[in-house]
């Protein structure tokens, strides 16, 4: 599979656990939205590590790869805001963010998508 095939995958997977997501989220069923959102953020996070020609295949190498980046571009939020959305992945396990609280987990996870994807728009690749 070409590079570009492989994004393109990624984008459409991203797209679908945000759109279960928001299905989950209309339902009530924050522990299920959670983890989809958690995997929207993953996809993203993949898209632009292969715009840097890195294959993420484990948890870890999602926080090796933000932190490394993080540092390059002068930007310790990008790494810290990530650290803050693991939560949603816990949450999926241990119910650890309240229904009240769960609205503003779901728009900084969009909004940080949105950083990323902008991130690897401009990516050499």
């Amino acid at each position: 599979m070409s590079e570009l095939g492989y994004i393109q995958g990624l984008y459409h997977a991203r797209d679908q656990y945000r759109a279960n997501a928001e299905h989950a989220i209309a339902a009530g069923e924050y522990r299920k939205a959670s983890e989809l959102l958690w995997g929207a953020v993953a996809q993203q996070l993949k898209a632009l590590a292969a715009r840097h020609n890195i294959v993420i295949t484990s948890h870890r190498q999602f926080f090796d790869f933000l932190r490394q980046l993080s540092s390059e571009l002068g930007d310790r939020p990008l790494y810290e805001d990530f650290i803050a959305l693991n939560a949603l992945h816990k949450n999926f396990y241990d119910e650890i963010i309240p229904s009240d609280a769960f609205p503003g987990f779901y728009q900084k996870a969009i909004e940080y998508i949105v950083r990323l994807e902008t991130l690897a728009a401009g990516a050499k690749g």
